[in-house]
């Protein structure tokens, strides 16, 4: 027989032996000890002397000992009256604390919630989400980590952060997936410096085949990241071996060495709104056919789901529809029930 079994029923046969302790009779017990009598006792609780009294010694028949000693001077504790005096008032403080914590939970947000990000879903997340969080959600402390795909779903799964954003899915029925945006991804180049093969019949809407990125020089992520892996998926549909020249794991970076003119790489628009608006760089859609992602927001099933983590979940599913009309990016919000949102 293990050792589990009889610590456990060490525990049960404690728990059969505990006496019914009403909370409500130990805080009356606490209040009699504080005030010296029957009497006054029963003034400060609002309730009849002969109530209290009849508690009282329904505690004591509970418990199986006499508490107090009564007199015309008013009421002496027993030593296992002292013992439960010195004792009560953290149980009953420990339980008030336990319901005041519990209510709170279930209807204020508040605590600490943590968040992990990839860089682009950063870039159009973090600081809208932070601001909305203080503004709405004071009692809430929010942290955004960013990282690769992979290494939020670790933080997940170790419960290092309550909710991740990622790109890719994972088979591991611990975890939750819930699609969040779909949104397309663009060949990125310096306004000089568009690629041959560009279609610029509409010069505010350029494209390109998938089968014409094959010989430019990119500009990614590398293997590991979960971007790359979805243009590496798209590629290898398609048939075409994509010319990947430089590997660097930042997305600002990346983008530069676009604008430069060094290279050419492959992002989301959320990822270029500053440049597109500043005229440093174009985005030029990929057609036939389409290269498209999904986010997904990614939490632990077996992790408590707190009021914030809730408050948090539902402003990310605002603040992304509100970013795609703000901005009129080429994506679309997915609802919790897996619709598109436009």
């Amino acid at each position: 027989m293990s050792s589990v079994q009889p610590a456990r029923e060490r525990s049960l046969q404690a728990a059969r032996e505990l006496p019914a302790l009403d909370i409500r009779q130990l805080h009356y017990f606490l209040t009699l000890a504080e005030e010296g009598s029957i009497s006054s006792a029963a003034a400060a609780l609002h309730m009849a002397q002969p109530s209290l009294s009849e508690n009282l010694m329904r505690l004591e028949s509970k418990l199986g000992v006499q508490l107090v000693v009564r007199s015309g001077r008013g009421v002496t504790l027993t030593e296992a009256g002292q013992l439960l005096a010195e004792r009560g008032r953290g149980i009953v403080d420990a339980a008030a604390r336990a319901i005041s914590d519990i209510r709170h939970a279930g209807t204020e947000a508040r605590g600490l919630v943590s968040i992990g990000l990839p860089p682009s879903l950063g870039l159009l997340l973090s600081v809208p989400l932070a601001e909305t969080i203080r503004s709405e959600y004071p009692d809430v402390r929010l942290r955004i980590s960013e990282g690769l795909s992979g290494d939020i779903t670790e933080w997940v799964e170790n419960d290092r952060i309550d909710l991740g954003c990622v790109y890719e899915l994972r088979d591991n029925r611990e975890l939750l997936f819930q699609p969040l945006l779909a949104e397309k991804l663009f060949l990125i180049s310096a306004p000089d410096n568009l690629p041959e093969g560009a279609n610029l019949e509409d010069p505010d809407a350029p494209t390109i085949r998938a089968i014409d990125l094959r010989a430019l020089p990119l500009a990614l992520p590398a293997a590991s990241h979960g971007a790359r892996k979805v243009v590496e998926r798209f590629a290898r549909a398609a048939g075409i071996a994509l010319n990947v020249v430089v590997e660097i794991d930042s997305l600002p970076q990346i983008v530069t060495m676009a604008t430069r003119a060094s290279a050419y790489t492959i992002v989301p628009h959320a990822a270029v709104i500053d440049e597109v608006a500043a005229g440093t760089g174009r985005a030029i859609e990929i057609v036939e056919p389409t290269m498209t992602r999904t986010a997904y927001l990614l939490r632990k099933r077996t992790r408590p789901i707190t009021r914030a983590s809730q408050a948090v979940q539902q402003s990310i599913a605002v603040i992304v529809r509100e970013m795609i009309e703000r901005f009129q990016l080429d994506a679309v919000a997915i609802d919790a029930t897996g619709r598109d949102r436009a």
